[in-house]
């Protein structure tokens, strides 16, 4: 019998409620937890252990680029995407902190579900093809 894939931990971080619902109707079918900060994004990795992060960048107080950093300290081997509008803007800060990509919103639902499976599967993501 084909040994079943473990459900990938998905933590989506933004600080738009509604963004946070669609991403995880999209990815029904991972283990979602959710954080509306950047603050409490660390948390989060801290009591849950993601997998990868889907992270806002503009964000009050913590933005997505300062969690990043934070979070890439503790758990250096923890995946970050991007999840941004202003990806021509914050996008290159957030590769330079550490993210793997950058999605820039608004994205569809196979663009999303694509990227999620290309970074779970190991795939070369767009950050490690410039290096």
């Amino acid at each position: 019998m084909p040994k079943k894939k473990k459900k990938v931990r998905i933590l989506i971080v933004d600080d738009e409620p509604a963004m946070r619902e669609v991403m995880r109707l999209i990815l029904k079918n991972h283990d979602i937890v959710e954080a509306a900060s950047g603050y409490e994004a660390i948390r989060r990795c801290d009591e849950k252990k993601p997998d990868l992060i889907l992270m806002d960048i503009m964000m009050p107080r913590m933005n997505g680029v300062e969690a990043t950093k934070a979070i890439l300290e503790r758990y250096p081997d923890i995946k970050i995407v991007a999840v941004t509008a202003y990806a021509t803007h914050k996008g290159k800060e957030m590769l330079e902190a550490g993210a793997l990509e950058v999605l820039e919103k608004p994205f569809g639902r196979k663009k999303l579900e694509e990227l999620v499976t290309r970074i779970v599967d190991g795939e070369p993501t767009k950050a490690k093809q410039r290096a």
